[in-house]
């Protein structure tokens, strides 16, 4: 579990411990997401421990108004909300073969992606940039859904709607109000992110998106095949993901 120490994260950490679950909860000060390398080292000792992953949950995300870049040079929410799940997804799939589950807490994004876009100072625009990367989460889990098959190892996407939570504090405040008016509970939302990670009712699901435990249809622009596969080599690239992952 990424995240755990967010407002999904820690609610659902709780909830996987109460079913029985055995929970290794990765707070940024395991593995910062950001830093390809802190990504590549949590992924060494977690290998290095053994046994089988039953579900990897991505939790973790971060918004931020300015532009800033991570110690390898990448666009910061760029880097912790995809780059960072993607490589840590990949160095971990020996532990995630023979049913393991990928989830990715992700929204119905309809922000078109452009990574050459997401990587320029220039043309940064906060709201635009974190939409960008909801829709490569959900673009990244279609695409690892496939890829994953042969290694019978399943992926999802879940939107847990509007949560309270620190996510969106930098937001414009309007944003900010609103989302406090809407927003429900973590708790509610933990309880669905936990049945999608150990359930028996889910353990043949893959490639599906879902709010709560209820599929919904993804925003057309991400089912592409075409541009999902273009987003999995250049999020390979940007990485250097060596031979080896899915």
């Amino acid at each position: 579990m990424t995240g755990a120490t967010g407002a999904i994260g820690s609610a659902t950490t709780r909830e996987l411990a109460r079913r029985g679950a055995q929970v290794v909860a990765l707070s940024r000060s395991q593995v910062d997401l950001s830093s390809l390398a802190s990504v590549r080292a949590a992924a060494r000792k977690l290998n290095r421990a053994g046994g089988h992953i039953d579900a990897l949950v991505h939790v973790a995300a971060v918004f931020t108004t300015r532009f800033q870049k991570s110690a390898d040079g990448l666009e910061l929410m760029l880097a912790t909300n995809h780059l960072g799940p993607f490589l840590l997804t990949n160095l971990l799939r020996e532990r995630l073969v023979g049913g393991g589950r990928v989830i990715t807490v992700t929204a119905p994004s309809t922000t078109r992606l452009d990574l050459d876009r997401l990587l320029e100072r220039e043309r940064f625009n906060a709201m635009h940039s974190f939409g960008a990367t909801k829709a490569a989460s959900l673009m990244f889990t279609f695409e690892l859904a496939r890829r994953a098959k042969r290694w019978d190892v399943r992926a999802n996407a879940f939107h847990p709607g509007i949560v309270r939570s620190e996510l969106m504090r930098e937001a414009p405040r309007t944003i900010g109000l609103v989302a406090r008016f809407l927003s429900r509970s973590p708790e509610r939302a933990a309880e669905d992110l936990a049945d999608l990670a150990i359930s028996p009712a889910f353990a043949g699901t893959t490639g599906w998106f879902f709010k709560g435990v209820r599929r919904i249809d993804p925003p057309k622009q991400s089912t592409d095949i075409g541009q999902q596969s273009t987003l999995w080599r250049r999020s390979a690239e940007l990485v250097e993901l060596e031979p080896g992952g899915f």
